[in-house]
């Protein structure tokens, strides 16, 4: 193991594949089951149920995140589309993503070319930030949403999503190493 970014690494299986099992334990992380409940589930040992989602964390395929209820604190959240017209994607959507109410920070395919998550308590604030967007070179124009209301995902859609995973006897190839790069920027 190392350390990456303050993160712990798994230095070893950095080429592993995923079989049925190890689909099967992600799928129910996300869900919210614990080992015993994944073990019982699975009928499988507690102790590989254990060592597969100690790898699965560390790898950084599932990840455990709080994040506060904005709505409860009274404070607006949206999105901002950004487009392009250089192709700079990378560098723009860096200083987005130092920009003060930014949350998050992605790159697309399709309509927009980056989705930034940002949190703002007034109208004002919104003016601000998407004219500090435009600003930077390169962007053609910035479209937002706010966003109302969220509902919750069905388990069972989770599930679905997972299934042919599950199901499936090629195994995936993953390559640990790759990820973390891409996770961390490197």
């Amino acid at each position: 193991m190392n350390i990456v970014n303050g993160e712990e690494k798994q230095n070893s299986n950095n080429n592993r594949s995923f079989d049925k099992t190890d689909y099967r334990v992600i799928s129910l992380l996300v869900l919210g089951y614990d080992n015993k409940k994944i073990s019982s589930t699975l009928k499988v040992p507690l102790s590989t149920i254990q060592r597969r989602t100690r790898m699965v964390l560390l790898a950084g395929i599932v990840t455990l995140e709080y994040t506060p209820n904005f709505k409860m604190l009274d404070i607006k959240k949206g999105l901002l589309h950004t487009y392009l017209r250089d192709g700079k994607l990378r560098k723009t959507a860096e200083k987005i993503s130092e920009m003060e109410g930014i949350l998050s920070v992605t790159l697309h395919v399709g309509n927009s070319d980056i989705v930034s998550e940002f949190v703002y308590d007034n109208s004002e604030e919104l003016v601000d930030i998407i004219a500090a967007i435009k600003q930077i070179e390169g962007v053609d124009k910035v479209m937002w949403s706010e966003e109302i209301f969220k509902l919750p995902i069905h388990k069972e859609n989770m599930m679905k999503s997972f299934k042919k995973y599950w199901n499936n006897n090629n195994n995936h190839n993953t390559n640990y190493e790759n990820n973390s790069r891409r996770n961390n920027h490197n």
